[in-house]
């Protein structure tokens, strides 16, 4: 994953590295390809990697908590995203939704 801290303001670093440690939590795989950056349009912080259907991210305005922190799919076949908070979801429970989110979009 590609991390450049110098995008980053002091707060968007303390949210990049939160999302980390609870990807890391999760059973997330960090070492792949994918990056940890700031959304310039949204500021969102956000973590996407290749290996997962899904973005973690966190808004401009929140705490370091789990409840702050968004999962994010997007159908790829219209581009249509889909979000809910994280809370305490599994990375099993992340990829149920993520599934029938899919199946979904194939009726």
């Amino acid at each position: 994953m590609n991390v450049d801290f110098e995008k980053f303001g002091t707060w968007e670093q303390d949210k990049a590295c939160y999302l980390m440690r609870v990807a890391k939590d999760l059973g997330m795989d960090l070492g792949g390809y994918g990056e940890c950056s700031v959304n310039l349009n949204s500021g969102n912080t956000y973590i996407w990697l290749e290996d997962y259907p899904f973005t973690l991210y966190m808004p401009i305005s929140c705490e370091l908590e789990k409840a702050d922190i968004w999962v994010l799919w997007t159908d790829p076949e219209d581009g249509e995203e889909t979000e809910i908070t994280l809370d305490e979801q599994s990375l099993d429970d992340l990829y149920k939704w993520v599934k029938g989110l899919e199946e979904e979009a194939d009726e």
